[in-house]
């Protein structure tokens, strides 16, 4: 059925108060959405960490850290018995590690009472191919006296994609979601209720975000379903007309490319949501050469990758996977060296730039991340009025004298050394 003007005017009159209230709900403060973290692994891990941990600053104590235990008891990790142990006194002698237990993303481990739970957290990135086998097993490894071993992956809603055969170890973790995580704490409503005023502020819209933008479970969003079952057709014909910034990426590349004395185009790809580049300054490019590497399907193992995606812009600086060969261990030597002073670059710690994310990825990582940075949204865009050329020139000029540039001096005084 073709959309008529009449069908247009009876959606936006019907629909005007319930899409006043969504809209209400989308614009309520959060101070996740003003920070942008909601998308950001690292952020949720630090914040689950902190809810799970028994001495942090939340006033929880023990109690989501139970909840958790009770939810592994009902998914047959943990037998009546060990729960009852489990929920005595010494629980508040759980330590919650982040990162710094070989990378694991958080690792809970109480050793008076003999458990270790590993979890790695994922919300729309997928694990590289050793991520879960090496975590499996330096925890069998280190901690084999422990009685209860338990791992898990954490993700928004349920998943398997774990247990593909193609990860080591896979199935022998156990997925947990982070409606998990929301059931947890609105149990633990009453004491939410009694906390410091910021900490029940914080922890009210962390469910508020999380229900919105990782579970989709909100009141807001199933009234918004059942708006669009009824008229699916007139929001998919709006949805159609709108811009795809994709469509803009010769249009990049030509902006690009006339900074001749800038950047190269690093690796050639036919996806329409990635551009590679590097530094066009040969020392530099003899850094990141390898081509028996076949990274990315290209000679360099290193690369600032712009990311075209549908309503936003962004760039991260990371290498890629590295392939066997009679060099392999050479270049992931020569990696990790490169990984490790990157982390100690000034133009990082100092940034000002808002949006940039910091990442602790080791050489390990397939895609070993430096860092990212969102050059600008689609309501950037609009709020600004200009065109997208003129909107790319602006933010990509800005990151390339804020960052790059910086980046790429101190890539120079490492070569120096």
């Amino acid at each position: 059925m073709d959309v008529r003007y009449q069908d247009l005017i009876k959606f936006e009159t019907e629909c005007e108060e319930d899409l006043d209230k969504i809209k209400s709900h989308l614009s309520a403060f959060n101070i996740f959405n003003v920070l942008g973290v909601q998308y950001r692994e690292i952020r949720h891990s630090n914040f689950v960490g902190w809810l799970l941990n028994p001495k942090g600053s939340h006033g929880f104590k023990t109690n989501i850290l139970g909840q958790l235990l009770k939810h592994l008891n009902s998914r047959g990790l943990i037998s009546a018995s060990e729960l009852n142990e489990f929920l005595t006194k010494a629980l508040v002698k759980t330590e919650v590690v982040r990162e710094s237990e070989k990378n694991i993303d958080l690792f809970l481990i109480n050793k008076e009472l003999g458990f270790a739970i590993t979890i790695e957290n994922k919300i729309y990135s997928d694990y590289s191919i050793h991520q879960l086998g090496d975590y499996y097993e330096h925890v069998e490894k280190q901690y084999p006296h422990l009685k209860k071993r338990i791992y898990l992956t954490l993700t928004p809603l349920e998943s398997s994609r774990h247990k593909n055969k193609k990860f080591l170890h896979g199935e022998k973790y156990t997925n947990i979601t982070y409606k998990d995580i929301i059931r947890f704490l609105k149990k633990c409503e009453n004491i939410t209720n009694n906390l410091d005023f910021f900490i029940k502020a914080s922890v009210n819209q962390y469910i508020s975000m999380v229900e919105k933008d990782i579970t989709k479970t909100s009141k807001e969003i199933a009234k918004a379903k059942e708006i669009y079952k009824k008229y699916g057709q007139v929001i998919n014909f709006i949805i159609n007309n709108q811009a795809d910034f994709s469509v803009h990426k010769n249009l990049i590349l030509d902006i690009i490319t006339s900074m001749e004395e800038d950047f190269i185009i690093s690796h050639e790809t036919n996806d329409k949501n990635i551009i590679y580049l590097l530094p066009k300054k040969q020392k530099l490019l003899d850094l990141f050469y390898y081509p028996k590497a076949e990274s990315r399907g290209g000679d360099y193992i290193f690369s600032y990758v712009l990311l075209i995606k549908k309503d936003n812009i962004a760039m991260k600086l990371a290498f890629g996977p590295i392939a066997e060969s009679d060099e392999n261990k050479h270049i992931q030597e020569v990696k990790r060296d490169l990984l490790s002073k990157m982390k100690g670059f000034k133009c990082l710690s100092k940034s000002k730039i808002p949006t940039i994310e910091i990442y602790y990825d080791t050489d390990e990582h397939d895609y070993a991340r430096v860092c990212s940075i969102q050059l600008f949204t689609e309501d950037d865009l609009i709020s600004e009025n200009k065109s997208f050329r003129q909107m790319f020139e602006s933010k990509f000029n800005e990151v390339n004298n804020v960052l790059l540039q910086p980046f790429t001096k101190e890539l120079f005084e490492t070569l120096s050394q």
